[in-house]
């Protein structure tokens, strides 16, 4: 079952019965979806460990920034194609979904910043993440050299 909303008031963002709605700046419109508290299941064990290992090396600043150019360049080419990026962290478990399929042996709940230097992980950069194929190309992708 999808939210709706017959009528939006100008202005108003919150919740309202079961619906949230929201003003997205990065997508330049009014976002309306139904109100969910998410339960914890084994599927999401994976999604935590990525969002921890995140947390545990601290992403530099300079990285973030780089990735925020990154979400500019991606949603004004592939926005037209009704895809679009809002946020670091959708960028980040793309980034590192792509690298645990690519190398499934990698415990990230171990993994530290070091090792991820040491074993030239194609995850350590934005650019190298492009390279790879982790990330959707973009036009000049190789200015995104920041380290994680």
């Amino acid at each position: 079952m999808k939210a709706k909303i017959k009528m939006l008031l100008p202005g108003f963002t919150g919740n309202m019965d079961d619906v949230v709605i929201y003003y997205n700046s990065k997508l330049n419109c009014y976002v309306t979806r139904r109100k969910v508290t998410p339960k914890k299941s084994v599927s999401t064990k994976r999604t935590s460990e990525i969002y921890k290992f995140a947390k545990r090396i601290n992403l530099s600043q300079a990285w973030k920034d780089d990735c925020d150019a990154y979400i500019r360049a991606y949603n004004a080419y592939y926005r037209k194609q009704g895809r679009a990026l809002v946020s670091w962290p959708s960028v980040w478990m793309k980034m590192m979904s792509a690298q645990l399929k690519a190398s499934p042996e990698l415990n990230i709940t171990e993994l530290t910043r070091e090792d991820v230097m040491e074993q030239n992980l194609p995850c350590r950069s934005i650019s190298t993440a492009i390279d790879a194929g982790f990330l959707a190309n973009v036009k000049d992708s190789d200015r995104f050299t920041q380290i994680i």
